[in-house]
């Protein structure tokens, strides 16, 4: 049984992903509560459900949350219900996110953190967007299904990496030159010149063409073009009017989805990007073969606009999140306040100017009229009550505070995720861009394919550079190592002589990451046991950059976010933990997972893995240095 929940501040239902069972659990509970009346058929064979019964039945636990939340600043994690099913709760701008299943909770909480990113990614700094929009809200619902589908498959997703594809020197000049032509073409032809061309195999990296003064396409940002581009061959509504909110059912099996492909249409849409600072990029996305997304990408609108636009909203959310707390933490609220100041200067500002971002319509201008008349007076307001410390105040300001907040959205749709303003030229650029690209790399379709099902394998030793030293590893099962620095990753492929012993291994292997993430979360970065079958170790480890080992100043290290890369760097944020008075990019940082046979020892596997991260780089084409464990 498992749903997916967002509510707004008023107890709305704006987002809801669910299944079969589920539907049919709340309406067997309607029933028992009299607050429906079905027979057994309906009860068996309706699998839809009215959002307002949701509401009915879950808005005394919504509102018992606010409670917790807002008068005692004590939120619900997570509850667990007698049967066995686990509750999680997460917040993002004001809207309570609820994932019900029978998995774990660290794996719920995980689930709502991505399902947090992808929203962030496609509907910026307004949620309620999924209420209104019917693309965005089938788009997050996709990205979620192709993320669930592919945690289960890919390791590179498992572990949030870039697995790098194993080949020729031939084909990875052709595939950088034909990425370098399709940039250089839209360069041309439109008047963008911050471009990136990205090519992917399956969620495997062929290559990247970046334009000179693009801005750094981080590794998180690759890894969600790579589901955006999956999750872009299934069904994908056009339609962005406003429409009734409509519950999304999960596939019976989200692990086997049907696509639908289109080699010949090209995807346009708008996301935002970037890892601090989240950044608005036109996104184009056409398939040269099955599985094989051309994924093009520029920078789109005035930077300092964009970014003043989403801080503002943010900062507002929060604002009217601390103000509806029983005692105001007046630090939080000045923070709040400042950002809101030095962003609304800077919109206002741009606007009065003659070089603004682009030429407004008549709404856009009513809009920033409306916030430079309303914007002061409020500020006002602020000042004086950060002054006299009168509670009273904030409730002459509260409906201010509302309608700015609309306002800013109003703003958000028509200047940043408003799809007209990917103009005719330029899909008319990127649509030559892309079918040079094609056919630069005909030559290889049917390589692709074969290599978007699997990279290398252990088996596979005799033709490829790293698996001859892997004879050298008698026992050794499988690896997984990943520069931290770049988050490349290089694995063998999961493929054993039969499926018996694929299953056994692939479900250690997953066990196996999760177990070291559980242990990494606690601060241990050295992690050895085994059971019945195997070995296992986790090694985590960081160097200069001149390849020398480095100890960090806690062992012990604990972060709140989970290890990956997606909805943050977690290991940028454990370095800067781990290294406080090192200038950024100083440290480097590597893990390393092993798989042995049972009987080997501590001291094979200690061995061993010093021995594979030395010699590992002869398929990364990087040196790497000896893992210091001691």
């Amino acid at each position: 049984m498992r749903c997916l929940m967002v509510f707004d501040n008023l107890n709305d239902i704006v987002f809801m992903k669910c299944d079969t069972k589920f539907c049919l659990h709340i309406k067997k509970l309607a029933v028992l509560q009299n607050i429906i009346k079905l027979n057994a058929s309906d009860l068996e064979n309706d699998s839809e459900i009215d959002p307002d019964l949701i509401l009915q039945i879950f808005s005394p636990m919504v509102t018992s949350q606010r409670v917790m939340n807002c008068h005692f600043s004590n939120r619900y994690s997570s509850m667990q219900c007698q049967n066995g099913t686990n509750i999680v709760f997460d917040e993002y701008l004001g809207h309570l996110f609820v994932y019900i299943g029978d998995m774990e909770v660290d794996w719920q909480q995980k689930v709502l953190s991505t399902v947090i990113l992808f929203i962030k990614r496609i509907c910026g700094a307004d949620v309620s967007l999924l209420k209104y929009s019917r693309r965005r809200r089938f788009l997050v619902s996709k990205l979620l299904d192709v993320w669930l589908k592919q945690s289960n498959e890919e390791q590179c997703i498992l572990v949030e990496a870039i697995e790098q594809l194993t080949v020729g020197k031939e084909l990875s000049s052709a595939a950088l030159s034909a990425a370098k032509a399709a940039a250089e073409k839209i360069k041309i032809k439109s008047a963008f010149s911050r471009v990136h061309t990205l090519i992917m195999v399956g969620q495997k990296f062929l290559t990247l063409y970046s334009s000179r003064n693009a801005s750094d396409l981080s590794a998180g940002d690759t890894l969600f073009l790579a589901l955006l581009a999956e999750a872009l061959q299934l069904s994908d509504p056009e339609s962005n009017d406003k429409t009734d909110l409509d519950v999304i059912m999960i596939e019976k099996d989200h692990l086997s989805l049907k696509e639908k492909m289109s080699n010949q249409k090209v995807n346009n849409l708008l996301v935002l990007l970037g890892q601090n600072k989240l950044k608005l990029n036109a996104v184009y996305i056409s398939y040269i073969t099955n599985g094989v997304p051309l994924i093009i990408i520029h920078e789109i609108g005035n930077e300092v606009f964009n970014s003043s636009v989403i801080d503002s909203l943010t900062s507002f959310c929060k604002i009217q999140d601390i103000q509806s707390r029983g005692i105001i933490d007046h630090e939080a609220l000045k923070v709040s306040f400042d950002l809101i100041d030095m962003s609304m200067k800077k919109i206002i500002e741009l606007f009065k100017k003659k070089n603004a971002p682009f030429a407004p319509s008549r709404s856009v201008t009513t809009i920033i009229t409306y916030l430079t008349n309303r914007w002061e007076p409020l500020k006002k307001k602020y000042i004086e009550f950060m002054k006299n410390n009168e509670s009273v105040a904030l409730n002459a300001i509260e409906s201010s505070n509302i309608n700015i907040i609309s306002s800013l959205k109003d703003l958000q749709h028509h200047c940043m995720l408003n799809e007209s303003l990917i103009d005719n030229y330029t899909k008319e650029a990127v649509n030559e861009a892309s079918a040079l690209v094609a056919t630069m790399l005909r030559d290889y379709t049917s390589f692709f394919e074969v290599k978007a099902l699997n990279n290398f394998t252990m088996r596979s030793r005799s033709f490829l550079n790293i698996n001859k030293y892997l004879e050298e590893f008698p026992g050794l099962v499988h690896f997984i190592y990943i520069d931290r620095m770049t988050h490349r990753m290089i694995a063998p492929g999961l493929e054993f002589a039969s499926q018996e012993t694929l299953e056994l291994t692939k479900n250690k292997v997953w066990s196996m990451v999760n177990f070291s993430r559980h242990h990494l979360q606690n601060g241990h970065f050295i992690v050895l046991w085994r059971d019945i079958t195997f070995t296992y170790s986790y090694f985590l480890w960081f160097e200069d950059q001149s390849g020398t080992s480095l100890k960090p100043k806690s062992d012990s290290a604990t972060l709140e976010l989970f290890p990956g890369i997606l909805s943050d760097d977690y290991y940028e944020k454990l370095v800067e933990l781990c290294f406080p008075r090192m200038p950024q990019g100083k440290v480097r940082c590597f893990e390393l997972f092993c798989v042995h046979l049972g009987l080997a020892t501590a001291s094979c596997v200690l061995e061993h893995s010093r021995r594979l991260s030395a010699t590992v780089w002869e398929v990364t084409g990087r040196p790497s240095n000896l893992l210091d464990l001691f």
